[in-house]
């Protein structure tokens, strides 16, 4: 019914007004659900947002419009109210037509035919240096359902995880494996305080351990010597051990690397498919350093591409790009005096081949402490003459824990983090991932653990899905099938709160669309909650299985159609729609 509104005001606008506005067709159509009933069942604010071009008052253009709007069956009264609204009184039936088309269309109501863009989203993107903890869950969660609700806007999405593979952390990391590994062999060497200390690694140690016996041992005294804490003395201290175990391992030094990198991502892709996350697309940080035919790499094409613009110069033995050029706040480093590239250069050649695979959205999910990282990157963006809105950037801020009320420390004393798998376990993932969604992705999040884990009206999950389970329990008691209530009268569903929850219902669509405009999935959560609400204040005020055969037909039409609507949002949420609890 809005369409057919939105498309009758359009044709009269362009008809009245076209002479006067060039872009008429470009003004955007605004029609909202009236809350009082007096007021009629839908508004729009056209006649304001034409006054100032038109140099007419608001009034003035509403009797414009009212007087060439053809009143029918189903829009049964146009009025004026206040400042210059215009007023829609809808009909019964129109109302209740929604209904109807749920029934018809099932679960693709509030599905967008294809709009043919192509997005691509990437988020998590952890490095690979450990299993996933809490602090990653909220970005997981997010780019999982907001990949869903775009596809269900009619986009195409893929969704990636960027593998920082490359660079001092994996040389940390295959340095920390190794000590773990020669620990089997001589109990006296230490893990270094700036290795990685978790648990982790000693199994992927033991997994090493047993393909490779002690092929990857030093058998060196001096080296030995060096893995105790008289010699730990920060980072130069560290990357000389690196460069002393490459030098011992050779070839096998990359063996281990691989070995370690490989091991953790098969725990980050088994955490992430229990999480219900699925990435359809893994690109490794270290494809940007492989030689072509040309001994040439994507990291150092990117380069020569922003100094073939004049944006690079030489400073102190190292290669910049004049990223203030383009509102940075300053210069940054591509190429550091030592030889070895930056992160910054690894992620400019990381987005322009982004750009290169054609996608029309380019959508990144951040932790709230890169929001000083987006200008530089749009500045090389812009250096090579990339269009540089269409990389977005959604930053979700961080999350923490609460169990009795009071904030849970995210991490131990050997520095380990609460895994995602912990939380998994402790609350289910369903619940870990409706929690985490369920707020605005720039608003701090405390996730209640007790509240996830309960099953009362102030759990949203639990509500919602109580509400389903509810309708289910009500249709196996009828005996009825749901096919045969298609005929059923929809006139007698008079009453209040039958209209307001027909006239919800009606909304999910636009719903869907706004949430996916905006980026927004945390707008489902508050629709189902609030449609659950009303079903279940519904239900605790009426019957269903009646004498009156085709009064219950009718109610249990409304149930089947709020039933469907719920099964779809859960469905763009990844949660389950449960016939019982």
């Amino acid at each position: 019914m809005k369409a057919k509104i939105e498309d009758s005001l359009r044709e009269i606008i362009c008809n009245l007004y076209s002479k006067n506005i060039s872009n008429i067709n470009d003004i955007s159509l605004n029609l909202q659900e009236n809350k009082e009933k007096a007021h009629g069942d839908l508004a729009s604010n056209i006649a304001m947002v034409l006054a100032k071009p038109l140099g007419k008052s608001p009034i003035e253009i509403a009797k414009q419009i009212i007087d060439q709007y053809e009143i029918d069956k189903e829009i049964i009264n146009v009025e004026i109210a206040g400042p210059g609204f215009i007023n829609f009184f809808l009909s019964k039936d129109s109302i209740s037509e929604v209904l109807r088309e749920i029934d018809q269309k099932k679960q693709h109501f509030g599905k967008k035919v294809s709009c043919e863009q192509k997005v691509l989203i990437e988020y998590v993107s952890s490095n690979p240096t450990g299993p996933l903890h809490v602090g990653h869950g909220r970005g997981a969660a997010f780019g999982s359902v907001l990949s869903d609700l775009l596809r269900e806007a009619g986009y195409e999405v893929d969704e990636e995880y960027y593998v920082n593979d490359f660079g001092r952390q994996i040389d940390i990391l295959a340095l920390s494996l190794w000590v773990r590994y020669a620990q089997f062999y001589d109990k006296n060497i230490q893990m270094f305080s700036d290795g990685y200390q978790g648990e982790y690694l000693i199994e992927i140690a033991e997994n090493l351990k047993r393909n490779n016996a002690d092929a990857f041992f030093i058998k060196d005294e001096d080296i030995h010597s060096l893995f105790n804490s008289d010699n730990d003395k920060g980072e130069n201290f560290v990357d000389s051990l690196v460069e002393k175990i490459k030098v011992k391992l050779g070839k096998d030094y990359s063996q281990i690397k691989e070995f370690a990198v490989q091991e953790i991502l098969k725990l980050i892709k088994s955490d992430l498919t229990e999480f219900g996350v699925n990435h359809n697309s893994w690109f490794s940080e270290s494809s940007l350093y492989a030689e072509d035919r040309n001994s040439e790499f994507r990291v150092k094409k990117s380069i020569e591409e922003l100094k073939a613009g004049g944006f690079v110069y030489e400073k102190d033995n190292a290669i910049w790009f004049k990223s203030s050029k383009f509102n940075d706040d300053k210069d940054r480093v591509l190429k550091r005096g030592s030889g070895d590239f930056t992160y910054f250069a690894s992620d400019v050649a990381y987005h322009i081949d982004k750009y290169e695979r054609g996608y029309e959205k380019i959508l990144n999910i951040w932790g709230s402490d890169h929001h000083g990282y987006l200008p530089r990157v749009k500045a090389a963006l812009e250096a090579c003459n990339k269009d540089r809105d269409k990389l977005e950037v959604v930053f979700v801020q961080f999350a923490s824990l609460v169990r009795s009320g009071k904030k849970v420390s995210m991490s131990t004393r050997s520095g380990e983090f609460i895994s995602i798998k912990e939380l998994m376990d402790e609350v289910t993932p369903n619940a870990a991932r409706f929690f985490y969604i369920n707020r605005k992705a720039d608003q701090h999040l405390e996730f209640d653990l007790d509240l996830a884990k309960e099953q009362s009206k102030d759990n949203p999950l639990y509500y919602i899905q109580y509400a389903h389970a509810r309708i289910c329990s009500v249709f196996r008691k009828s005996k009825i099938d749901e096919d045969s209530l298609s005929e059923a009268d929809l006139n007698l569903l008079d009453s209040e709160r039958e209209t307001e929850i027909i006239k919800s219902l009606g909304q999910y669509p636009k719903i869907i669309e706004r949430a996916a405009n905006s980026y927004e999935p945390h707008l489902i959560c508050y629709f189902l909650r609030e449609l659950s609400a009303s079903f279940h204040g519904y239900y605790n005020n009426e019957k269903f299985l009646i004498e009156d055969e085709d009064l219950m037909k009718s109610r249990l039409f409304l149930l089947k159609g709020i039933k469907q609507v719920i099964q779809n949002g859960l469905r763009v949420l990844g949660q389950r729609a449960p016939k019982e609890m």
